[in-house]
Formats: C-alpha cells, structure tokens, sequence
C-alpha cells in the first residue's frame, strides 16, 4: 500500500510499505481523505532537513544521549547507531477518516463498512490502510463528506481548547493565532454564543476569522494590539483568551497576559515556550490552563490501546466524544470545514504537497487534503498486491548459490531500535542471508530493507512465521507476542532466536517447549549476556565444585510511566522484560539450577507491585550456592550500569559494565579491560545462525531456557505474596 513517509535526512516521499495487521482491540480503515495539519507537519519537515548541528542545538537532551553513547559505547558504534537513525523513516498524519475493513475481537459498536474518523499519531496516518485503536474511532454521520470527517481530529483539538477556557454565551474571547486549528476555535466559539476577538500576525488570517469563521474583530498583532482589545471590550479584556499560535518565543503568552482581564483565563493550545509573565498573571489572578491534545485518555494506553473507556458520569468529554461532537455539528450544520480545505491532491502526488508546505507556499490560507482510491486500498488488503511482498536485492539465481553454501535464510520479525540497532548489524556480520522481515510500526519493515538489504517485505507476522523460504526467524517483537510468535516458527521447523522474555506466564511456556521439543529446529532465547566473553571467563575462573555466592546490581534508570514495558498484558514489567537478564548471567556464572526465588520490591503509586522496577530478588541454586540480583530505577545518574562480583573456593570474579573484569585467587590479581562493550549479541547471533546452518548445536538447552523463564515468574509471583516460591 502507499504510504506518506518522511525520511530523517529531510526529503518526503510516498513509499509502498505492507498493510497493517488488525489486532483485537483495533479498527482497520481504508483511508478517503486524510488531513496535512500544515503547522504541525511543517515543523516535521523543516526539522528533518536541518543539518546535523543545527538538530543537535535544537534537541539539546537527544545530543546529550548521544555524547553518553559515545562514552559508554565508543564513537565507531555510535557513528553507526547515529547514520542508521537518519537512514530510517517515520510516518506522518494523524487525521484522517474512511471506510471500515475489519474490527478486532474486542471492538464494540464498530463493524466493517462504517465509515469512521480516525485520530492518533502513529494510526491516523497519511497511508492507503491504517489501523486505529476502538477509541480513537468515532463514526461518521451520513450527511458529513468524508473530506470534512477527515478534520475530526483537529477539530477535537480546538474543541478541548475552547471547552478549557469555560467562555460562555456572550463572554468575550480573543484567539491569538489564526491558522486552521485558530480558526476551528474560532468558529466552535461562534456556534457557542461567544463574542470572538481573532489576533494575527498576519492581517490575510486576521481578516478571513472575520469573513469566513465568524469572528467579530481581526486585528494585526502590533504595538496598539492590547489598547484595541481593551476599546473593544469596554476597558474590561477578554474573558478568556486562547492561544492556538505556533511561536519560538512567548510574545503570544505576554499578549495573552495583558489583555484577560481579571480573574480571567488563558489556555495554551499551540507550541509557545512556557515564559508566563508574572507581573499581569499575579496581579489580575489569571488562571492559566495547558490544553492537552484532543482530550481526557489522551496518552493514557488503558483508554487509546485498550478500549477502556471513561464512565460519562465522571468524565463527559473525552477525547472519542469530542470527536464525535464535531461530527455531529458537521451533521446539523453548526460547523463547516468546506471553505478550510485549500487543495485537495492525489496520494501520489502528496510529496510535493509537503514540499510545498515547507517552502511556504501551500497550507498559508487553509488545509492540503489528501484522497485515496478506497477500491484499490480494499483490494490491496483483501488480495494482496505484488506491492506487499517487495523484492528488490535478491535475485532467484543468488538464492540458489545461497543455498548451495548452507547459508540459512533467516526472517526478521519486529524491526524496532534494538533490532536495527544490534541484531541485524550481527545478522550482517555472518554469512546468513536476509529473507525476509515484517511486523513493527508504520514504515520500520521498509526501512530495514532498504537499509540492510532484505529481500522482501512480508505481508504479515505471519507469513513470515509460516514461509518455507525461510529457514530461522529473528523475534524482536512486543514481550506480550513472543511466545505464540516463537512455538508458531518452530512447529514449522524453523530455527528461533527470540528476544528476551520467552513467556509471560507458564502456559505459555509450556506451549513453546511443546513446540521446541517437536522441531526439527532449535530454540535460542536472547539472554545475550551468557556469550559475553568476560562473563564466560568469569565462569571459567569460578569453576568447581562447592557453592557460589554472587551479587549483580543494575542501575537501570527510569522508563517514562506510560512505556509499553509497564503493561502487564504487553511488556509484562520491569522484572519479567529485563531482570530474567540477571537471573540468566547468575545461573550461568553458578552453573546450577535454581530452585527457590524470593522477591521484594517498589514501583510506583500508579503501578502495582507485579510492575516494580526497584527489587532485590535473592535466589538459592540446587548446590546450595546463592545469588541476589539488585535492580534499580533509583540509582544516581552516572553510575556504571551493571557490576557483578561472585565467589566460590577462594576465588572472586568482579565485573564491571562488561568493560572491566577483576580475576582473585589464584596468584595475582588479573585485570582484563576492552575499549568496547561487549554483552554477547555477535556471538549469541553467530551461534543461533550456526546452528541453523547445521553445523552447531543448539545454543541453550530447554532445559535451562525453562529453568531461567520459571525462575523469573516464580520472582513474579514472589513479589504479589510476599514469600519464597520454589522453582519446579
């Protein structure tokens, strides 16, 4: 399908990428008409095409990162991480509206053939196919064109803003800021019975929020600006004044100041610094409101990924039923977006919509609607065009070679950040050949290929999954897909590296050992650490008989509250996502089983205990050695992220970040130390391409993927019961 694609070295273009999946909770849409939020999809633009100093002065804290990159992992590797980001693409447009394809199981009051809204970045894209979460769908009246339906989001936008400022029937409002979400406010203030003051820099946009949106003044942002408004309303200001104004300094802010008048409001909706002026806001007791988006559930993924809806008698407006009010109000006539609509251009023909946008010329007097063919969007998700499966680097006769040389096929299946960024660059550094890749968001699956020079983009997981010209699959997914990804690839035979956690319960274990035991392929879980070359001679140093005793404390460091990691359906928690890691090196290092775990920890007030992301869990090996993993988001900054020390017989191994490692007790001290960090992805990747060529051994037995998956539920169900759980 096609898709509006902006490229991180600043061109624009419209690429064929394969359609989306419908899960259960989502709506699959062929788009009609989707929106170019002018503002908003400019600053994507223009910042893409900034150079490389410019972007770094501009995003101080991403070029901070980067320096921390270059110090913990060297300036080759971070050239490398730093070129891949700008080869990638990401997806623009976040409304649109069209007709249904499909519903998820657990989509309610939406069924195929609806025509819907849509909203969200990420959703709402400008492409041929888009799926949508339920609530970020609101359906359409039959007497709305779906052109004007393609404004819902903006629409909700201005909506929120203007029910923040609480103007009522014939208070004063003035609207700083005449572009289309500017005069979207103006015209809902209007249909409400407000007395609409519109402000501009620009005297074309001043006068057309008096000549086409209703506004009863236009007046030119100048030095007499305030003293107008203040003749206009008698000396007494604006009740309320919203700022819907994109600015790089907070003149709109000062403006809004002066001329509210006491005890009034002022809500922010556009992108202006935070700079309030406390001399008019302190004197007047302005009250000033931050205007978030489209409404209540935005960014909340209970309410947008999940389908949680907002009991009305709590919260009446959220951001689905603001939608579906300026739908409404499209429907009875109240509202109109027609004479918004600047041009309306053909999918193909969108990047030079955008460039025009960027130059300045286009999206000045109103909006650049983009229209689908929906027969072709539907056909393209029904059948399957040549377009979904995109061949371009390996030519049948190289395949046949390919094969001839036991070199394995292997199929990537999630190609996010970590994929990209380690995975496939190991995947490169073997003679393994890049088949195929699919899954991940939005353009990611196009990116890899033209990137790395896959061979095909799959249609979907599953055709990859299932693909006989595939002989190992990569699985760098979501947590909450692994296992049913992983026994899927080996009741086909196929090899499997799956990325760290194998399951999220112990049913789901079971099945992927089912289907692991059954293969003629090998089963290999991305516990990277235990093929790092300094933990392998940590083991090396330590062996022996007797118990060992051991400590691996990890400085984490915080994930924003809404990451997917703390969803218990999806990531499954801090512990479960990434402290089976730990669990994993301190059973290798022990080289024994484990057989009881015990588990205390925090998170955080807005997540339960299962989620806690500071923990000790202590756990006892079958020889009756111990270990304790300590685990922290607390941590002060700086400190080295990972430190090992074990003992068993006299003899101590201390490691230090992988960088650094101590060797004690026999004779002299041995101090080995690298310029580089390496945690044992190469060696983990060259080993699982070695064992699906056949001339390795599988990399991990089952028996110890087991022990190390029921080990971490078992530190799961520790920290819910507040007591030692054995290790079956």
């Amino acid at each position: 399908m096609k898709q509006i694609l902006q490229q991180r070295r600043g061109l624009t273009v419209v690429s064929e990428v394969p359609a989306p999946q419908c899960g259960p909770g989502m709506v699959l849409v062929s788009n009609v008409a989707s929106v170019i939020s002018s503002g908003t999809e400019r600053v994507a633009v223009t910042e893409t095409q900034k150079s490389l100093f410019e972007k770094a002065r501009a995003q101080p804290e991403a070029a901070k990162q980067v320096l921390e990159k270059v110090r913990s992992e060297g300036l080759r590797e971070t050239r490398r991480f730093v070129e891949r980001k700008l080869d990638e693409s990401i997806a623009l447009g976040y409304s649109s509206a069209g007709t249904v394809l499909e519903v998820g199981a657990a989509v309610k009051g939406i069924k195929p053939g609806d025509t819907v809204a849509c909203a969200g970045v990420g959703h709402a894209s400008h492409a041929e196919v888009v799926a949508v979460p339920s609530n970020l769908c609101a359906r359409v009246p039959a007497s709305v064109s779906v052109e004007q339906a393609a404004f819902a989001t903006l629409g909700s936008i201005a909506l929120h803003g203007v029910r923040l400022a609480g103007a009522g029937l014939g208070e004063r409002v003035a609207v700083i800021g005449c572009g289309l979400i500017g005069q979207i406010a103006i015209r809902l203030l209007v249909a409400s019975g407000a007395d609409v003051i519109a402000i501009d820099l620009d005297s074309g946009k001043a006068n057309r929020a008096t000549t086409a949106s209703g506004a009863r003044h236009g007046l030119v942002s100048n030095t007499l600006t305030v003293s107008e408004v203040m003749e206009l309303s008698g000396g007494l200001g604006a009740d309320a004044t919203v700022v819907t104004a994109a600015a790089t300094v907070n003149a709109p802010l000062v403006l809004a100041a002066e001329i509210t008048r006491a005890r009034g409001s002022v809500v922010l909706v556009g992108d202006v610094p935070i700079e309030l002026p406390r001399g008019p806001m302190y004197s007047k007791e302005i009250k000033f409101q931050l205007s978030c988006s489209y409404g209540p559930g935005r960014y909340d993924p209970s309410y947008e990924l999940h389908g949680i809806d907002y009991p009305v008698s709590y919260v009446r407006w959220t951001e689905q039923r603001n939608m579906q009010l300026v739908l409404d109000l499209l429907a009875s006539g109240s509202l109109s977006f027609g004479d918004l609509i600047e041009e309306v251009v053909d999918v193909a023909d969108a990047a030079g919509a955008y460039q025009r946008i960027a130059d300045g010329s286009a999206g000045e007097k109103g909006a650049i609607v983009i229209r689908y063919r929906p027969s072709d969007a539907t056909m393209l998700r029904s059948k399957g065009r040549p377009s979904d499966v995109i061949d371009v680097s390996t030519t049948d006769a190289e395949r046949e070679t390919s094969s001839l040389a036991r070199a394995p096929r292997i199929g990537l299946l999630g190609p996010g950040a970590f994929a990209t960024g380690v995975l496939i660059p190991a995947l490169k550094a073997t003679d393994a050949v890049l088949e195929g890749v699919a899954g991940g968001g939005g353009p990611s699956a196009v990116n890899a290929q033209s990137t790395f020079g896959f061979a095909k983009v799959m249609s979907s997981p599953e055709e990859l999954l299932d693909s006989p010209d595939i002989d190992g699959v990569v699985i760098a997914t979501r947590h909450g897909a692994h296992a049913a990804q992983a026994a899927r690839a080996l009741r086909s035979d196929k090899h499997v590296l799956v990325e760290k956690p194998l399951a999220l319960s112990a049913k789901e274990l079971d099945d992927v050992l089912e289907a692991a035991v059954g293969s003629a392929g090998t089963l290999t879980v991305g516990f990277n650490r235990r093929f790092s070359p300094f933990l392998n001679k940590a083991r090396e140093h330590l062996a022996g008989a007797g118990p060992m005793t051991a400590t691996y404390r990890v400085a984490a460091g915080r994930i924003p509250e809404a990451n997917w990691v703390h969803d218990l359906a999806v990531g499954g928690g801090r512990l479960l996502g990434e402290g089976c890691h730990f669990i994993d090196s301190l059973r290798f290092l022990a080289d024994s089983p484990i057989v009881e775990v015990h588990a205390i920890g925090y998170g955080t007030a807005a997540r339960p205990r299962q989620a806690a992301d500071n923990l000790t869990v202590m756990l006892r090996f079958s020889d009756g050695g111990s270990a304790t993993v300590i685990y922290l988001a607390d941590a002060a900054p700086g400190l080295s992220k990972e430190r090992v020390e074990a003992s068993r017989n006299g003899r101590t191994a201390i490691l230090d970040d992988y960088r650094s490692l101590s060797l004690w007790g026999n004779g002299s001290p041995e101090q080995l130390s690298s310029k580089t960090v390496d945690k044992g992805h190469r060696e983990e990747v060259r080993r699982f391409v070695g064992a699906a060529a056949g001339r390795d051994d599988a990399p991990m037995s089952l028996d110890e993927i087991r022990n190390v998956t029921l080990a971490n539920l078992a530190a799961v169900k520790s920290l819910l019961e507040g007591r030692s759980i054995g290790v079956d």
